[in-house]
C-alpha cells in the first residue's frame, strides 16, 4: 500500500478544492438559457462569473448588502436576438433560502406586479426579478421594437424550472399574519445595511439581532429583530433604550410595563416591546394604540 506524504495530501485537497469550485460555478452557468433554448435569442459575449469579494467588480457600491445577507457567487450574460435587442440574465446564488428570499426582499418596490415565476416575482416595465430557493435572479431588457413583458416572463420561467428545489421563506415573515390587516412592503434584514436602508434608528440603536424584518402598516411601520436567546435579547433591548434616550432626534422616554416608548422631535411616537427572544418595534402609533398589534405579533411569534 502507498503511503502518501503530508505534502501529497495537500497537493490533492488544493486540487480538489478547485475542482470544486468549478463544478459550482458550471452547475449555476447552466441555469442561464443556452443558444436558441429562448427563441431567437443568443448570448452575446462571454459569460461572467463572480464570487466573494469579487462581487464588488460586478456592483460597484452595492455588493455590501449581498455579502451582508450572505453571498456564494454570481452569473452575468447578455443575451441578443436578431434586432439587437438586448436582455442581461444577473442569477445569484446565495447562502441559502432566507438569504435569496432577503436580497429579493431588499431589492423590491411596490411598482413591481407580482407573477408567476420561482418562489415570487415581480415584474416591473423593463426588468423582472425573482426569488427561488438559494437563488436571486434579474433579467433586464434593453431595446424596442419587441414585446419584453412577454420575453422577461418566458426567460424567467425558463429560469426558474431549471431550479429543482423549492425553498421556504423565514419563519420569522409570520410575524406579520395580523388579523384583517394586509401589510405592505415586508423587507427581511440581516445586518445594519439593510436596516438603515427600512429605516435609521441612530447608530447602534438596534443592534446584535441574528435576523429582523420590517413591513408597512397604512403610514406605520412593523419590525420585529430576533436574537440567539431571551438573555442576549434583554442586553440589547436595555442597549436600545439607552441609545435611543441618548439620541438628540428623540424625546420623552416613558418606560411602560416591559417596554417604551418615545417619541421623535416631529412628533411620531415609537413603542418598544421585548418578548421572549425577539423585540418588537412600532412606529407611528402611541402605546395604547400599538398594544393591540404587539399582542398579535407576541401570539404569532410563539410558533417561531
Amino acid at each position: 500500500m502507498k503511503i502518501y506524504s503530508e505534502k501529497d495530501l495537500i497537493i490533492v485537497f488544493v486540487f480538489s478544492s478547485l475542482l470544486g469550485v468549478g463544478q459550482i460555478q458550471e452547475n449555476l452557468k447552466e441555469l442561464l438559457p443556452k443558444n436558441q433554448e429562448l427563441s431567437g435569442w443568443t448570448i452575446r459575449d462571454s459569460i461572467e462569473i463572480y464570487s466573494g469579494d469579487n462581487l464588488f467588480n460586478f456592483i460597484n457600491g452595492g455588493a455590501d448588502i449581498y455579502l451582508e445577507y450572505g453571498f456564494n457567487e454570481a452569473v452575468k450574460c447578455d443575451l441578443i436576438n436578431p434586432d439587437s435587442n438586448q436582455i442581461r440574465c444577473e442569477i445569484y446564488r446565495m447562502t441559502n433560502d432566507s438569504a435569496a428570499y432577503g436580497i429579493f426582499t431588499f431589492n423590491a418596490s411596490e411598482k413591481g406586479m407580482a407573477v408567476e415565476a420561482g418562489n415570487k416575482a415581480l415584474l416591473y416595465d423593463h426588468y423582472i426579478e425573482l426569488w427561488k430557493d438559494v437563488f436571486y435572479i434579474r433579467c433586464i431588457a434593453e431595446g424596442q421594437g419587441y414585446n419584453s413583458t412577454d420575453t422577461l416572463l418566458i426567460l424567467a420561467e425558463l429560469i426558474s424550472n431549471k431550479i429543482a428545489a423549492q425553498g421556504k421563506e423565514p419563519a420569522l415573515t409570520g410575524t406579520f399574519n395580523l388579523e384583517n390587516t394586509k401589510v405592505k412592503n415586508v423587507k427581511y434584514l440581516r445586518g445594519i445595511i439593510g436596516l438603515n436602508n427600512v429605516f435609521n434608528f441612530g447608530h447602534g440603536s438596534i443592534a446584535g439581532y441574528s435576523e429582523g424584518i420590517a413591513c408597512n402598516l397604512d403610514d406605520k411601520m412593523l419590525f420585529t429583530f430576533a436574537y440567539k436567546d431571551a438573555y442576549k435579547c434583554r442586553e440589547w433591548f436595555a442597549s436600545a433604550k439607552g441609545k435611543m434616550q441618548m439620541n438628540q432626534k428623540f424625546t420623552d422616554l416613558l418606560p411602560i410595563e416591559t417596554g417604551f416608548s418615545i417619541k421623535s422631535k416631529t412628533g411620531e411616537y415609537f413603542c418598544f416591546k421585548p418578548y421572549k427572544r425577539f423585540i418588537i418595534v412600532i412606529k407611528g402609533m402611541t402605546w395604547e394604540e400599538a398594544m393591540p398589534v404587539i399582542q398579535q405579533m407576541e401570539r404569532n411569534l410563539d410558533g417561531i
